[in-house]
């Protein structure tokens, strides 16, 4: 994956992740139906996700 290409989606999944919280705050009624352990893990995978995808640019080869 290109360092622009990467960037990109990873601009776009926190972008994601911003507007999902701003949902999530205004309706507080909203849930998943599994366990908050498994919610708070998938946040996890994706906030880890995102991140590599905005640093790996950043290294060198």
């Amino acid at each position: 994956m290109s360092k622009k290409v990467s960037r990109i989606v990873g601009g776009i999944m926190l972008a994601v992740a911003v507007v999902f919280v701003a949902v999530a705050l205004g309706h507080p009624e909203m849930s998943f139906p599994w366990s908050n352990t498994v919610t708070y893990s998938l946040y996890a995978v994706y906030l880890v996700a995102a991140i590599v995808l905005l640093i790996a640019p950043f290294k060198n080869k």
